[in-house]
């Protein structure tokens, strides 16, 4: 299997695992177990990226909800729609700690897995909300000489 195509598996079970943590508020262990996918063969390499953005997403929530909750406008953070809420969460996570994968990557990938599991339109406001965090991390800070 291709390196792109393990990533995007990994991607969608940690989506899955990390909107399961907001529906039941499951331990954070639990999330490792990955049940629901027991009927695929998970190769190593799958598991071990899925739990990496599982465990840094999770462990990063409140500075990962403080970028969302930045970027929305007219709209309440408790209103998100939990698909959404979860893509945007994990990939939020990668735009700002994984920093060897390219923004464009990350966000294209979101976009696809929500126009996956998501409502019809939801994949234009994960794309807006994620472009708009990645500008901001791509601005130098104030004061810094370029």
């Amino acid at each position: 299997m291709k390196v792109s195509g393990t990533r995007r598996k990994a991607r969608i079970l940690a989506f899955q695992a990390l909107y399961s943590y907001e529906m039941t508020s499951a331990e954070l262990d639990d999330l490792f177990r990955f049940e629901w996918a027991r009927e695929e063969t998970l190769e190593d390499d799958v598991i071990t990226f899925a739990s990496l953005l599982i465990k840094g997403t999770v462990e990063n929530l409140q500075e990962i909800d403080s970028q969302i909750r930045g970027s929305l406008r007219n709209w309440d953070f408790n209103r998100l729609e939990k698909v959404s809420l979860a893509i945007l969460r994990m990939s939020i996570y990668a735009l700002i700690y994984q920093r060897d994968i390219p923004p464009k990557v990350v966000i294209d990938e979101a976009v696809e897995i929500t126009k996956e599991f998501g409502t019809d339109d939801s994949y234009r406001f994960v794309n807006g909300i994620l472009d708009t965090i990645k500008k901001n991390y791509e601005q130098p800070a104030r004061g810094s000489q370029v």
